[in-house]
């Protein structure tokens, strides 16, 4: 028997060889159609990216490292998932759509938008979505299961986001939902502030902000308080619990943005102020002092009292993880604590309407 013939086989067994071949190379071109609740308009999209998008990534790194190739693949599938249903809609509507890109799309004035990595921040932590798309003006959350996944699980997980302004939540699984069993406990993924979370502008002048105003808290009804505010109640929480320990917060949050090698204690500047990004793409102007201490501004408006009020949270909690560390290992603590005066002094005010710490601002005079 020839080379040939023994790669190939006899001339009668080729054509049987080459048809097997033709039939899995087929097979893993179409893939298999997710089970999904997504709307019909959405269009088909199959299964056989998994595969091809895991041995990229492998080959890629040139090693199996569990924490690397999940974040990696987390986020090539996302693209490419976002990126389907993106051109579906595209092609569906005749309009170009430009998906984002960890954009929580929450003052997006698109009829159709997508957006893929999304954190989408809740008062427990963090979720992290494969997107989130804008469809009519309504917005869907969008994940991707790999693995088998119960709709007990997938309905827990919508209640959370519909809770939150969000009209559905599309899942597109590898198993079918309804074969699954249902967990005894059910828990959902919420993660802390991540790294990721946070992105330094690149353009820091004052000119280059998103939004008009900024603040740390505000109100559109003048008999409100601040004392009587969540805001309020959880930077209360805050200064008294970690106080002592903003070299540590701050040297953490230098190290997320890019401006430190490391995540070293850093003193506190008499004053600085910086335009970042947080979870969902949120422009947030951070303020650093030493008298005033680490305190973060949101877009002043409805749509971002929730956001801010939740973020505040997870700072809260971010920040009581660094102290246990501290007192665990009995670390040295800040000798030089920040004055939280202007806490009590502007809790019990009336007729504020908002409270920066800006110093660079002239529409926020207040504290000022």
């Amino acid at each position: 028997m020839s080379f040939f013939s023994k790669l190939f086989g006899f001339k009668n067994e080729k054509s049987t060889v080459q048809h097997q071949n033709v039939e899995k190379q087929v097979e893993k071109k179409i893939g298999k159609p997710f089970f999904t609740n997504a709307p019909a308009h959405w269009g088909t999209i199959t299964d056989e990216f998994l595969d091809s998008n895991k041995n990229f990534s492998q080959n890629f790194d040139e090693k199996n490292v569990d924490v690397i190739l999940e974040k990696r693949m987390f986020m090539v599938n996302s693209l490419v998932l976002l990126g389907a249903i993106n051109s579906n809609l595209s092609q569906k509507f005749g309009i170009k759509i430009v998906s984002e890109y960890i954009d929580g799309l929450s003052d997006s004035k698109d009829k159709y938008a997508t957006s893929c990595c999304v954190y989408k921040l809740f008062e427990n932590g963090i979720l992290v979505t494969n997107g989130i798309v804008l469809d009519n003006f309504e917005k869907y959350a969008v994940f991707l299961f790999t693995k088998p996944t119960s709709f007990a699980y997938i309905d827990k997980l919508k209640e959370k986001f519909i809770e939150n302004g969000f009209k559905d939540l599309i899942y597109y699984c590898v198993v079918n939902p309804e074969t699954v069993n249902l967990p005894d406990l059910i828990e959902l993924p919420y993660i802390g502030l991540q790294k990721e979370s946070f992105k330094l502008k690149a353009d820091q002048s004052r000119d280059n902000r998103k939004y008009t105003d900024y603040a740390l808290w505000w109100s559109d009804n003048p008999d409100s308080l601040f004392g009587d505010s969540k805001t309020y109640q959880i930077l209360s929480k805050y200064y008294e619990k970690c106080n002592d320990i903003s070299t540590y917060i701050l040297g953490k949050f230098g190290y997320a943005l890019g401006r430190n090698d490391d995540d070293t204690r850093v003193k506190l500047p008499e004053y600085d102020e910086m335009i970042i990004e947080g979870p969902e793409g949120v422009e947030i102007i951070l303020t650093i002092s030493d008298k005033t201490g680490i305190n973060f501004h949101f877009p002043v408006g409805p749509k971002f009292e929730k956001y801010r009020d939740d973020f505040l949270n997870s700072i809260f909690e971010f920040a009581l993880s660094i102290k246990n560390q501290v007192v665990e290992n009995n670390f040295e603590r800040d000798s030089d604590l920040v004055k939280t005066d202007w806490l009590e002094e502007t809790k019990g005010i009336k007729n504020i309407e908002a409270i920066s710490l800006i110093l660079s601002d002239k529409m926020l005079k207040y504290l000022n």
